[in-house]
């Protein structure tokens, strides 16, 4: 009879996230038991409140008001992290039970965009793992994609939906002709936003998860600081439909590549073409396409958030451990991690949507495009739309390919025409996302 290997579990935070590990390890006992000779047993819980109402009985474990005493447990082999401060008790737990080489597995992406250098540092020189799948789109298996499938191609681009809240709310704000502020209240009450939404709807949430593919995915330190981001908040109905006539959708867009050994890594709302593969994925859904020199590209989908999708994660995670793997925690060793330069946003070379709103006087659009070409910048399309509001019109633009610096430069001589009434929408255009 073969002896089961037990790997006990210590897990701090009890939130959906952590309630559905224990349920899922409760629940799939026998497939565990079927397919492995492991036994997950888990040794001590940790949370706020030991009172309060949750999936399962918490009676049934040994319950630790202070989450730090988990990593002074001896016989404790990995410490499940899901507590999800950016610093603070999180930051404090997982270091100390690196230092006492423990493993540890955590979902917390905002700690480790910020801090993993030096957590990664601890885990390595103790010989313990900080793992972290569940960090980055949810049940999407993109960490472990990166790490062994992948990891010994040359990795080119990676690109993406990795923020289900902001995907919900573009999504509902095209199929229900709403505002951005209409739909965030529902996504609100929906469970897909938090009460404060900011880390979602401003593109920090999906620039930390960005911070971790592209250490991942060349070797670089871990720089949040490096990540180009911007939100979805100032998505206007207007946009979405004109983008719609113009054969397009908008989509929060994360990326990530080397050009000339600087690092390109940014977030920010896109015009895609409507028939590309990113533009139809809808809802809360995340999806992840990766470029390499030796495949085509490949194109992962799957629930980026949720219970059971990032306890699905964990699970995988604490296999991983269990198997004595020696893939290090970040593919790389850390003393080969590169600081890389970063690439100058305002050198990238697209196409732009504009949506300028002027007072209905003669002469707007000949003031406008004269600006444009001063700077060389040459119009593909431009449209009047008539308006109720005859306070101001507007008037919708796509540039040709320009460098971006330009394009701003008679973006802020344009705000200062007289019969410019807001400040202009920008959004780029990506037309090379099938």
């Amino acid at each position: 009879m073969i002896e089961k290997k037990t790997l006990n579990i210590c897990i701090a935070g009890l939130g959906t996230v952590g309630s559905s590990v224990i349920q899922t390890i409760m629940n799939n006992q026998g497939v565990i038991n079927k397919k492995s000779d492991i036994y997950f047993n888990i040794l001590g819980i940790s949370a706020n409140n030991k009172n309060k109402k949750r999936s399962f009985n918490t009676d049934s474990f040994t319950w630790y008001e202070n989450p730090l005493d988990l990593a002074e447990l001896k016989d404790c082999n990995v410490i499940v992290e899901l507590i999800g401060e950016e610093k603070g008790i999180s930051f404090e737990l997982v270091k100390k039970a690196l230092e006492n080489k423990i493993n540890v597995v955590t979902a917390n992406k905002a700690l480790l965009s910020r801090h993993g250098n030096e957590l990664f540092e601890i885990a390595e020189k103790n010989s313990v793992l900080l793992l972290f799948e569940a960090a980055v789109a949810g049940g999407i298996p993109i960490i472990k994609i990166l790490k062994e499938s992948v990891y010994l191609h040359n990795i080119i681009k990676i690109s993406g939906i990795l923020n289900g809240t902001t995907n919900f709310i573009l999504t509902e704000m095209e199929n229900k002709n709403a505002s951005f502020d209409q739909i965030l209240k529902e996504a609100q009450k929906n469970g897909y936003a938090e009460a404060n939404p900011t880390n979602d709807i401003e593109g920090i949430d999906a620039a930390h998860k960005l911070s971790l593919i592209s250490s991942l995915s060349f070797g670089s330190t871990i720089d949040f600081e490096s990540i180009n981001y911007l939100g979805i908040s100032n998505i206007h109905i207007d946009d979405i439909k004109n983008a719609d006539k113009l054969g397009y959708k908008i989509k929060l867009i994360s990326e990530t590549e080397v050009i000339n050994n600087k690092l390109k890594s940014v977030v920010e709302p896109k015009l895609i073409k409507k028939k590309s593969y990113l533009a139809n994925i809808n809802g809360v859904l995340n999806a992840i396409k990766i470029k390499t020199d030796q495949l085509n590209p490949l194109i992962l989908v799957g629930e980026g958030a949720g219970g059971k999708a990032t306890a699905s994660s964990i699970i995988s995670d604490l296999y991983d451990i269990i198997k004595n793997t020696n893939h290090k925690s970040l593919g790389f060793t850390v003393k080969k991690l590169q600081k890389f330069d970063n690439f100058d946003i305002q050198n990238n070379i697209s196409s732009y949507y504009l949506r300028i709103m002027v007072k209905d006087i003669p002469g707007v659009l000949a003031e406008i495009t004269s600006n444009l070409n001063k700077q060389g910048i040459s119009v593909e399309t431009i449209f009047q739309i008539p308006e109720n509001n005859i306070d101001s019109i507007p008037i919708i633009i796509v540039t040709h390919e320009i460098s971006k610096n330009f394009l701003l430069n008679a973006v802020s001589k344009i705000e200062e025409l007289d019969f410019v009434s807001e400040k202009i929408a920008i959004i780029t255009i990506d037309k090379s996302l099938e």
